[in-house]
């Protein structure tokens, strides 16, 4: 049997906005998870209960899943700005280091003329961070669909057009 993981919460991060009936909040937070900084999805609980870690006077968390932050070799971790989220970009493509500062490549805009980070729209290498944010949403829409559905919707193309052609029925039903 494994030793349970030793969590040190320090403080939430990000927050979902989804409340459980006892009114305590599913956050992303950050602090150490076997001495390894990561990022926790956690219940956010406004008391200090015997199921949760890391009391701070106010709050306390109760963990669910966690992602360490690592950085890869050769990599840096940067914020996208257009997304609100970060990223781990790759040396050789992005940025080079000379002299321990860091240079991060800029292409020019053809239609403006405006410099902007090669990096702008990554999308792929996700932070810890990142990752724990996207599950959370991820979370949240599935158990959104199970309470209102009472199943998981399909995830298709045509499904989702189904959907939204639908909605839009009822819209325009609802304006007659």
């Amino acid at each position: 049997m494994s030793r349970p993981e030793e969590y040190t919460i320090e403080k939430t991060v990000w927050r979902s906005g989804r409340k459980n009936d006892f009114g305590d909040e599913l956050v992303v937070a950050q602090g150490c998870v076997d001495n390894q900084f990561s990022y926790i999805m956690a219940w956010e609980v406004k008391a200090e209960r015997p199921e949760t870690f890391s009391w701070n006077g106010k709050v306390s968390w109760f963990p669910r899943m966690h992602w360490v932050d690592r950085i890869p070799p050769n990599h840096i971790k940067v914020h996208n700005y257009m997304n609100g989220l970060d990223y781990y970009i790759k040396k050789h493509k992005h940025f080079k280091v000379i002299d321990d500062e860091v240079y991060i490549k800029y292409m020019k805009d053809e239609d403006n003329n405006l410099y902007h980070p090669t990096y702008t729209d990554i999308k792929y290498n996700a932070s810890a961070k990142t990752r724990a944010i996207e599950y959370v949403l991820w979370f949240n829409e599935n158990q959104r669909q199970l309470d209102t559905y009472n199943r998981l919707l399909s995830t298709s193309k045509q499904a989702k057009k189904r959907r939204r052609k639908r909605a839009q029925k009822e819209i325009n039903t609802a304006n007659d």
